[in-house]
């Protein structure tokens, strides 16, 4: 069965490197305090650029979670050439604007066909360089951004994850959720915004990660978005969460959700450690062992598995982590998370024989096919160039990979999978 999966993932990863060879490896460059890096892929249907400004989470005090995200909530809400709001002028042109609320910064998604990109980008930046902070439009942004904490508070993963960020993360507002609280987004004034907005939104630091058809953008105009916002460095606010007291490391919530959800979070390395290759092994050994002892009826659908059950190494994060989630309506979750754990433990302690060429094939192909799309391909660029490395990502995981040997794995293991934190999102009334 083993190499019967592997075959088929080395085969998706062939393809994958293929379709990465067609298009240019990313090529960094300045624009002053700002980077920028570009991929050209002429066989790419769109144009993506991902803005990432140093105004996230940890630019916000502990009772302000949420200004973070109204400011850029605000922004796809600020009108534009013929009065529409940012976000509906670009929807009428075929593209879409969205954000990403993160521990250390805000990242901004536009996407265009490319005939519109040019415009859309143009509309993109009228507005982040001059967002409107007027009552209506912070009035109009804080009803979206509540919408949207609504619907992320149903979501048990999601609201299991943030459990677990906002108990163990070192500077304790960068764990708050990402969206903030609803009752200090709903006292938040256009005041506090704009204050907010005048000291964060700033050059430096800054990112403009372009991937798609960028022939057809206009010379200089990632230049002149790169360069759009005022000059000048900001620095996280200090903040300190007081120690949980008590021996647990299980964290409990109540949801309206059907059945319980496991979620354990141990800590990780990031993408310059030595021991990020090995630890993208355990990751995806995980993954698939989690899904086979979960034994999940052969009706469920591949897509709904990899929700269900699983592991995200979010080596994306200031401090990185490896999360294994099991949901309680597949199978027995009881003995699909004891079972994980246990592994987890076996990992460190047995000596590992053989080859591990099939772990590390499937390790490959769960990265390549996990950055297809084109939001995924420019945000990957600024994870792995933010360490001062080469932003080519492609060719980073494949050696980091390629280098891991079985003794890596059992080290990796050993320092790391052990004495996770665990929550527990349950049912209302459970």
């Amino acid at each position: 069965m083993i190499l019967r999966i592997a075959a088929c993932v080395l085969a998706a990863f062939a393809f994958g490197t293929q379709a990465a060879r067609a298009a240019s490896s990313p090529v960094l460059t300045r624009a002053g305090s700002a980077t920028i890096i570009a991929q050209d892929d002429e066989a790419a249907p769109l144009v993506h650029v991902t803005v990432v400004v140093r105004a996230g989470l940890d630019r916000q005090t502990l009772s302000q979670n949420g200004l973070a995200a109204l400011a850029a909530q605000t922004i796809l809400r600020t009108p534009v050439a013929g009065g529409s709001a940012l976000s509906d002028a670009i929807a009428a042109q075929g593209g879409n604007v969205h954000f990403t609320v993160d521990p250390s910064d805000v990242r901004f998604a536009v996407e265009a066909i490319p005939a519109q990109a040019p415009a859309v980008l143009a509309l993109f930046t009228q507005a982040l360089t001059a967002p409107s902070f007027a009552p209506a439009t912070v009035a109009a942004a804080r009803t979206d951004l509540q919408t949207k904490i609504a619907e992320n508070a149903q979501g048990a993963l999601q609201v299991g994850i943030e459990m677990l960020g906002s108990a163990v993360q070192g500077p304790a507002n960068a764990g708050m959720p990402s969206l903030g609280l609803p009752q200090i987004v709903a006292q938040t004034t256009p005041a506090d915004l704009r204050a907010f907005y005048g000291a964060y939104y700033r050059r430096g630091g800054a990112y403009v990660s372009a991937v798609g058809r960028l022939s057809a953008l206009p010379a200089g105009t990632l230049d002149g978005l790169a360069t759009a916002l005022p000059d000048g460095s900001t620095s996280a606010v200090a903040a300190t969460l007081p120690k949980l007291e008590g021996q647990s490391r299980e964290l409990i919530a109540h949801r309206a959700i059907s059945a319980p959800w496991l979620v354990a979070q141990y800590s990780a390395p990031a993408v310059d450690s030595k021991d990020f290759g090995a630890m993208l092994v355990l990751a995806s050994f995980m993954q698939r062992t989690l899904a086979d002892i979960a034994q999940v009826p052969d009706v469920v659908s591949p897509t709904y598995v990899s929700r269900a059950v699983g592991s995200l190494y979010r080596y994306d994060r200031t401090q990185p982590s490896l999360v294994l989630f099991v949901n309680g309506s597949v199978g027995q979750p009881d003995r699909t998370f004891a079972t994980a754990l246990s592994i987890a433990g076996i990992l460190a302690e047995t000596k590992l024989r053989g080859s591990i060429d099939s772990f590390k094939a499937m390790a490959l192909g769960d990265f390549v096919n996990g950055s297809t799309s084109l939001e995924a391909r420019a945000w990957l660029a600024v994870v792995f160039a933010q360490d001062g490395g080469s932003p080519d990502y492609v060719a980073r995981v494949t050696e980091a990979i390629g280098t891991t040997n079985a003794a890596d794995l059992q080290r990796v293991a050993r320092d790391y999978l052990n004495n996770p934190t665990i929550a527990l999102v349950l049912p209302r009334g459970t």
